[in-house]
């Protein structure tokens, strides 16, 4: 394929293909050529370059519009070798002197979106057309629908592109619930690719996004189902724990214990087993600490055990944490007798008991031992309770456990 250089500017344009149906057309020169410089025509040139001239009609279809992607080569290939660089140039073939420019020039090259349709995707997988594109997200309403058209379709190759998850994640923050249902949509309506996107170092970040992004209850729901068949796999995964946690934060107790309930048996075991393994973090957490407490109730044996043994020694603690001190409550409801002991007697060896007392949360905790405690360590309670009682009178946090009739004698 030939190429006629432009005596006014210096750059180089394909010659007219042939008519004939036999034209020896190289079709990659022609790719090299629109992605080397997308932007350096004028309007004429640009609206000739994507009609079927001067390319053969056989390159592209025409029935498909403005909705077909021009297959681009990767943002490091090289202007091909039939379109010679300009004496002065670099060998990019833009008009820089030094490596420095050049990067610059590189930066600068996305001018207009308007230029970019068709083959945005590809555009958003280079590092400076990402960036190119992010900045275009705050322009307005008009630019994040024209970026969306072009990238919406290809969510599950960006989000796990080094670059390309950056833009998706600008993109899952700035677009309208129903942009946002079209790429949830997309990203659940196959088993597993979900979960594989999570799984992936740079997919973890956009997934995350996403997750943080989600307000209606149908997006929920179809993330949650999407990412239940692997949430065990989940949790083990250096990158796919990060998902599980984002979606303990940011959804309801309902929506995460769902996650458990509508396990097989074999898989909820598993599940079960894994959370109980993370169960002190987990308790910490603003909306872990329900799935621990669900754990809890179900009374799988290993399970208590397992967090009875990552609690012991810190009892204290957590109960002084307006989220754990509902797991210790629970403890002491739940698990056996010898267990609910320990928890007590670690709770009456506290160097100041009187600030468990009057501490906002850690109240709620004596009261569940008194509540949940019998025979001798019940005693053992009230006799610890009972020299603090002038100071149980006038603490508002301390009201419940001066209420009880036991206290009063």
């Amino acid at each position: 394929m030939g190429f006629v250089e432009d005596d006014d500017n210096g750059f180089l344009y394909p010659r007219k293909a042939s008519s004939s149906p036999t034209s020896n057309l190289h079709f990659m020169d022609a790719e090299n050529f629109v992605a080397s410089r997308p932007f350096s025509m004028d309007k004429d040139r640009e609206r000739a370059l994507f009609d079927p001239f001067p390319f053969s009609s056989t390159c592209f279809d025409a029935a498909v519009g403005d909705d077909w992607d021009l297959l681009c080569p990767p943002a490091r290939s090289r202007l091909c070798m039939t379109a010679r660089p300009k004496k002065g140039t670099c060998s990019n073939g833009c008009q820089a002197t030094s490596p420095k420019k050049c990067a610059a020039a590189k930066s600068s090259k996305y001018e207009s979106l308007v230029g970019l349709r068709g083959y945005m995707y590809h555009v958003a997988r280079d590092q400076h057309g990402c960036r190119f594109l992010q900045q275009r997200l705050d322009d307005g309403k008009r630019e994040v629908d024209f970026i969306f058209t072009g990238v919406a379709r290809h969510a599950v190759d960006l989000m796990v592109n080094p670059f390309g998850n950056y833009l998706m994640q600008k993109l899952l923050a700035v677009c309208s619930e129903e942009q946002r249902m079209g790429i949830v949509l997309t990203l659940t309506k196959d088993p597993f690719v979900l979960v594989r996107i999570s799984l992936n170092v740079h997919g973890t970040r956009a997934v995350q996004k996403l997750i943080e992004s989600l307000r209606a209850r149908e997006e929920i729901q179809l993330v949650v189902a999407a990412l239940r068949p692997g949430f065990l796999e989940l949790i083990k995964d250096p990158n796919g724990n990060h998902v599980v946690q984002k979606c303990l934060q940011s959804f309801g107790a309902d929506d995460n214990k769902r996650c458990i309930a509508r396990s097989t048996r074999e898989h909820k075991e598993k599940l079960v087993a894994a959370i109980a393994r993370n169960g002190f973090e987990l308790a910490q957490d603003a909306y872990g600490n329900y799935v621990v407490q669900y754990v809890i109730e179900l009374k799988v044996a290993t399970a208590n055990a397992s967090l009875a043994q990552q609690f012991e020694g810190k009892y204290i603690h957590l109960s002084m944490q307006k989220f754990s001190s509902n797991v210790v409550e629970k403890c002491l409801k739940v698990f056996k007798e010898a267990d609910k002991a320990n928890i007590i007697l670690e709770l009456l060896s506290a160097p100041q008991f009187e600030r468990l007392l009057l501490h906002p949360y850690a109240n709620y905790v004596v009261y569940a031992a008194l509540q949940n405690s019998k025979g001798s360590l019940h005693s053992a309670l009230t006799n610890a309770i009972r020299p603090h009682v002038e100071l149980l009178r006038t603490s508002p946090y301390c009201k419940r456990i001066y209420s009880r009739a036991l206290l009063k004698k």
